[in-house]
């Protein structure tokens, strides 16, 4: 879209983004915030952060070096729906989180409200417009019973952000080890995955690894992480630090890359083994073959969505906890988002309790020059085109 395209009259005094995680804070709103920038250049602009049970508890340090006028949280979040209408011209923008909140801040501020989503069951009657990535997505939100005018289809962010985030070369690695960002799964993640890449290397030992570090991952849950001491019941293994390098209790050496470089390094890998999440998208956008995992060696450690989180979080709800967790993702057709896109079960998922020679076993498989070819052929099928232009464009002319 080119810029400036707008009219003056056309010119908001203020825009309102929501969003909450940290795929969608990473993947959703830099590219969506630097059109809106462009074409919106005094308006002014503030992210409210709504961090939920899913959170890294960092995005905000994170966000700090965005290019917003202001940053906030839940409690800037409840003045301004407690406060009066504003005065100027302005609109509010979910990339993430309850459309309620969207509905709620617009109807608030007298601003028209939209929201951005790949899921279907994400929407609210006081949205001006639910933005989405596709027409399927649209197809099955329509079945739902909402009104077709109020569905757009604009396109895929994270196809924006795959191309227009800064790319840092990064040191060749075969396997790729996503620990997540969040602390709860890194905590048990990274050490069973480290065990995962000694078994692996046992049979390849050509096999060079690397873990790709979330900038969201605090210093401390990282050095409990290589403790190693919490998977040790599970088959997971510790590290040290050796340079810039980890090395593991088994001698294998993993190279550790930062997140700009994750995009370079899936360019060149030819595994992945990661957990649920926008990651998989991204993966998958790249072409690369992955394995997904959802352990529930401790289910009782899981962040739930909606209201059974708190439910379920009083002290002695722990095994209850367990066997809701345990039934919930057995009802679950697919963990990863091109699985559920496609149907199929394109990436290989296991769910449950498994050992570390289990996954090496399912990820050495996938190596197979046979299993490549044929995940990257039926990645062809994923319908995803670039999002943040026509997003952009669709939100300023319907924000009068």
């Amino acid at each position: 879209m080119p810029p400036n395209k707008l009219h003056q009259g056309q010119m908001l005094d203020e825009i309102l983004l929501l969003t909450n995680g940290p795929g969608e804070l990473s993947t959703w709103v830099p590219p969506v915030l630097s059109r809106l920038r462009q074409e919106m250049p005094k308006a002014r602009i503030e992210l409210f952060l709504i961090r939920d049970q899913f959170a890294a508890g960092t995005e905000q340090a994170k966000a700090k070096g965005l290019w917003l006028d202001a940053l906030s949280g839940r409690a800037e979040l409840a003045r301004r729906l407690l406060g009066r209408k504003a005065r100027g011209r302005g609109m509010v923008l979910m990339l993430g989180g309850a459309p309620r909140d969207a509905a709620l801040l617009g109807r608030a501020t007298g601003y028209p409200a939209f929201s951005y989503t790949f899921d279907p069951r994400a929407h609210h009657p006081g949205l001006r417009a639910v933005l989405v990535d596709s027409e399927r997505t649209k197809a099955a939100m329509q079945a739902r019973g909402v009104d077709p005018a109020r569905i757009a289809v604009v396109g895929n962010l994270v196809v924006d952000a795959l191309k227009e985030s800064p790319v840092q070369p990064a040191p060749q690695a075969d396997v790729l080890l996503f620990a997540g960002s969040r602390p709860f799964a890194a905590r048990y993640l990274l050490g069973f995955l480290l065990a995962v890449a000694e078994q692996m290397a046992a049979r390849r030992p050509e096999l060079r690894f690397a873990w790709v570090r979330s900038r969201l991952l605090p210093e401390a849950v990282v050095a409990e992480a290589l403790e190693g001491g919490l998977v040790k019941d599970i088959g997971g293994v510790g590290a040290r630090w050796v340079g810039d390098r980890l090395q593991t209790s088994g001698g294998l050496e993993v190279a550790v890359l930062d997140e700009p470089q994750r995009y370079a390094a899936m360019r060149q890998a030819s595994l992945a083994i990661t957990i649920p999440g926008t990651n998989t998208l991204e993966l998958a956008l790249a072409g690369l073959p992955s394995l997904v995992l959802l352990p529930l060696h401790k289910p009782e450690m899981l962040p739930l969505e909606g209201i059974w989180h708190w439910l379920l979080s009083w002290p002695g709800a722990r095994n209850l906890k367990a066997g809701f967790v345990r039934r919930l993702v057995a009802q679950m057709p697919h963990l990863a988002l091109p699985n559920q896109w496609l149907d199929e079960r394109v990436f290989p998922e296991l769910r449950g309790i498994f050992s570390p020679a289990e996954v090496a076993a399912r990820g050495l498989e996938l190596l197979t020059p046979e299993r490549t070819q044929e995940v990257r052929a039926k990645l062809q099928r994923l319908e995803a085109s670039p999002g943040a232009d026509n997003l952009v464009e669709y939100v300023l002319e319907h924000s009068g």
